[in-house]
């Protein structure tokens, strides 16, 4: 009887230090996944926010990706808007909020991909965006370089994936 007390005892115990290391040191699809929602999160505008908060929040936004990003979004019906750096990402975030009432954002089917030096990474999924309170969302596929830089994530590069169209 003591000895499987013992053992069922040093079971808890092993497992509960692997719960422990995992949330002091989560791995980096966990952080990597975490700065994704994040960033869609800081992305949203809220109903009658302040133009200050906005501000907070762009500036927020833009240091989720590193000095030299770049953003290459095609929207249907619409050229490719190419983005290079932080201070162009952050004016065409502080225009995209002016322009917007609402925003909410959400992150559907995230595939990762860390790299074996655990110092890049591609995420391939899907965002939908719900402007202005509309029922119908904006629904895009996109790819996302990160890279870790003074050992976090940053995004390097995001681009629409282009579907083809049968």
């Amino acid at each position: 009887m003591k000895k499987s007390l013992r053992i069922v005892a040093g079971a808890l115990v092993i497992a509960a230090g692997f719960w422990i290391f995992r949330i002091l040191f989560p791995g980096d699809e966990s952080l990597i996944r975490k700065l994704l929602a994040q960033a869609a999160e800081v992305a949203a505008v809220k109903p009658n926010e302040n133009p200050i908060l906005k501000l907070a929040g762009a500036n927020k936004l833009v240091g989720f990706f590193s000095p030299d990003a770049v953003i290459e979004v095609e929207v249907s019906g619409a050229d490719l808007r190419s983005i290079r750096g932080r201070e162009d990402l952050q004016q065409a975030i502080t225009a995209a909020q002016a322009s917007l009432q609402e925003a909410q954002i959400q992150l559907h089917e995230v595939h990762l991909n860390v790299d074996p030096d655990r110092q890049s990474a591609t995420a391939q999924l899907v965002v939908s965006a719900y402007l202005n309170g509309s029922g119908d969302p904006l629904v895009q596929e996109l790819k996302v370089n990160l890279k870790k830089i003074d050992r976090r994530w940053k995004i390097t590069h995001l681009g629409t994936v282009k579907t083809i169209g049968l």
